[in-house]
């Protein structure tokens, strides 16, 4: 027995190298049999393809987002150009509009300055006028009488160019009428009675009357208070002739006219 142990002792240990040899073994028998079955290559042939498309499509995804953030990054610097153009042209806008401003300020200014003394004319002129309207004749006093009633009327607000309207309307008329004779049919007070009368008015200052019957006649001027009327029969004749050739009922005629006042002949 004590012979036999020594023996079998390192032939236990040989036999459980030998077993576990062969469990490797057969380990790796098993595997390379796993891989060499067709069905295990598709399967990873499958996967490797999948993981391959999966590859493919995120690197397209990628590529076409990438298309799609570099457009969108032109699109925004079209836009951050354009929109320095338009802050450009803003710019060149307000310095045109505050040139055009500065331009009417100083348009305005000056046609104030005007204003004021165009103003200061017809303010003269209104005053120099005033006193004179009384001794205008009838037949100019007539024809401008609203003017000459907005012109007295001091508390009348007209404007400037309804001032300057009036006040060149009056000199108008006394201008014109200052330069003719003037033929008027009128209604004069005579002895107390109101009697129709031809009346010749020798522009501004002097006039002759005579009535239809050629019996009452007489001169007028003007005077500072007014028009004043002076009787005179005896040139009843010369006026009625003088009337009548100026009114083509007679050939023309010299004929001689007094001037100044009845009491001056």
């Amino acid at each position: 027995m004590k012979l036999i142990q020594p023996i079998v002792a390192p032939f236990r240990v040989q036999m459980s190298r030998t077993v576990v040899f062969i469990l490797l073994l057969g380990g790796l028998s098993a595997a390379a049999q796993e891989a060499a079955t067709p069905a295990v290559a598709r399967e990873k042939v499958a996967k490797w393809v999948e993981t391959r498309k999966l590859i493919s499509e995120e690197t397209a995804k990628w590529e076409a987002e990438k298309q799609m953030l570099s457009d969108l990054a032109d699109l925004r610097l079209r836009e951050a150009n354009q929109m320095n153009e338009v802050i450009d042209l803003a710019k060149e806008r307000v310095a045109d509009i505050e040139r055009l401003t500065n331009e009417l300020t100083a348009e305005e200014k000056s046609r104030q300055r005007w204003r004021a003394s165009f103003e200061k004319r017809i303010s003269a002129l209104e005053a120099a006028l005033i006193p004179q309207v009384d001794l205008l004749p009838p037949p100019v006093s007539d024809k401008v009488f609203e003017s000459i009633t907005r012109l007295k009327d001091q508390s009348d607000q007209s404007d400037l160019q309804s001032r300057f309207r009036d006040v060149l309307a009056i000199l108008n008329e006394a201008i014109e009428f200052n330069h003719q004779l003037h033929f008027s049919p009128e209604i004069r007070n005579i002895e107390g009675k109101d009697i129709e009368v031809d009346v010749l008015y020798l522009g501004l200052t002097q006039a002759w009357y005579v009535d239809r019957t050629g019996q009452k006649a007489g001169m007028g001027r003007a005077t500072k208070e007014g028009w004043t009327w002076f009787p005179d029969p005896s040139i009843a004749k010369q006026v009625r002739q003088a009337v009548d050739i100026h009114t083509k009922k007679e050939a023309p005629a010299f004929v001689r006219l007094p001037l100044g006042d009845a009491n001056a002949n």
